[in-house]
């Protein structure tokens, strides 16, 4: 387990890089032409043993999807400690709360269920998942009771084929290439510290382009929501350390660095 404290991405293709974002700001991961997938970045200090870590920590998802008959939904979800909610609301229709315990919503190609404290949002195209784990160090009176938010995204076809090229902090890197493109990470150092990577070197443009106004929001510098044609991004501009693609690379972004 990593002292590094942002939220550590890992890239289509096998890229990785921290990205800290900032506090209080929501931020597009995913932009593909029916789903926007966004997160909610917030301040977070880590402790271990010996070490105190100022950096960000991801604390709600939100997404915006058009069904296959052309309806919108937003599904909203909080990191909670206790029995987290997913919210799902549908222009017209009153809004539905899927927690443990309830069935699966459907409406047309769209599924939405939670089982334990793990939220499943689906259409034919992407899986996505949001889960609300513990604090690292748990009994540590600084970490008690708090909780963090790991999401992951699995493409149910080729995106790399889509004449809509994804886009977004993580959608942007399925573009077509054999290449994983790294970006920068903190340095892990003992003490006290505080993270500063934001992805440099993987992502297109800075990290600033990727803030999005308001949490259901599929506008932003490079969003591919609604469009029929998106060219994808220019990899040979990209500064990062550049490798083969890994064809099986889980794809997401979490709290804490598993090493």
């Amino acid at each position: 387990m990593s002292a590094s404290k942002d939220p550590h991405l890992h890239l289509p293709h096998g890229g990785r890089a921290d990205f800290r974002g900032q506090d209080d700001t929501v931020f597009n991961l995913l932009s593909a032409k029916d789903v926007a997938f966004n997160v909610l970045f917030e301040k977070g200090d880590f402790a271990w043993a010996t070490r105190l870590v100022h950096g960000t920590k991801m604390a709600a998802g939100y997404w915006v999807i058009k069904t296959n008959t052309g309806k919108t939904l937003t599904v909203e979800y909080a990191a909670e400690k206790f029995d987290p909610v997913a919210t799902v609301h549908e222009e017209e229709h009153r809004d539905v709360k899927v927690r443990q315990g309830t069935p699966a919503l459907v409406v047309d190609d769209v599924i939405v269920s939670m089982v334990g404290k793990t939220l499943t949002v689906r259409n034919t195209k992407w899986l996505f998942t949001a889960t609300t784990s513990p604090y690292p160090f748990g009994k540590l009176e600084i970490n008690k009771n708090k909780v963090l938010l790991d999401v992951s995204v699995q493409p149910l076809y080729n995106p790399d084929a889509d004449p809509v090229a994804p886009h977004g902090v993580l959608g942007q890197a399925y573009d077509q290439d054999k290449l994983a493109v790294d970006g920068k990470l903190d340095e892990e150092k003992t003490g006290e510290t505080t993270t500063t990577a934001q992805a440099e070197g993987a992502i297109e443009g800075t990290w600033e382009d990727y803030i999005v106004p308001f949490k259901f929001s599929t506008d932003f510098k490079y969003s591919r929501f609604g469009l029929a044609k998106a060219a994808p991004r220019d990899v040979s501009k990209l500064t990062g350390a550049k490798k083969a693609a890994a064809s099986d690379a889980a794809v997401g972004v979490s709290d804490v660095k598993q090493e």
